[in-house]
């Protein structure tokens, strides 16, 4: 039983420290500030939770919970990608995370998503036009007469209308 225990914490501290180094490169690379991964309870690991902090510049440091709307955005979009980058997924799907962000994080964040788009499928649902004009493919949906339709752009191509 302790050996199990001994590789449970290892593997789990492995993957804490792996997560935590990379949250700290992509906050900072998303805004200039810090973030970072706490246990809540060092001691016995399985006994407590795991705070987020949160550091933006010239501002104090906050666990997660108590960030503005935007700063949760950032910070939990930089959480996200920091476990792809220890745990690979093909394919992520954000709704809207750009909705409460100022023109610089969300160039910031554009920034960042095309170029992890290299690695995984990004699919965002947006209504940003920076946002837009950064993506590779868009779909839009429409009524029309009470039925749903969809159009498909890409870059230098023109718009065409899905079929159902």
């Amino acid at each position: 039983i302790e050996e199990i225990d001994n590789q449970k914490k290892k593997v789990f501290m492995d993957a804490f420290e792996k997560i935590d180094r990379s949250l700290r490169s992509i906050f900072k690379d998303l805004t200039d500030g810090e973030a970072w991964l706490e246990l809540e309870n060092p001691e016995e690991i399985f006994s407590g939770g795991i705070y987020l902090m949160a550091s933006f510049p010239g501002k104090r440091p906050k666990e997660s919970l108590m960030l503005s709307g935007g700063e949760k955005t950032i910070t939990t979009v930089a959480f996200i990608l920091a476990m792809q980058s220890a745990y690979k997924s093909p394919f992520y799907l954000f709704d809207e995370v750009d909705a409460h962000l100022d023109q610089l994080n969300l160039e910031r964040l554009t920034k960042i998503l095309k170029e992890r788009s290299k690695e995984a499928q990004i699919i965002l649902i947006t209504l940003k036009d920076l946002t837009l004009s950064k993506a590779d493919k868009i779909f839009g949906v429409y009524q029309r007469g009470g039925i749903a339709s969809i159009v498909e752009y890409s870059p230098g191509v023109a718009v065409r209308e899905v079929k159902a």
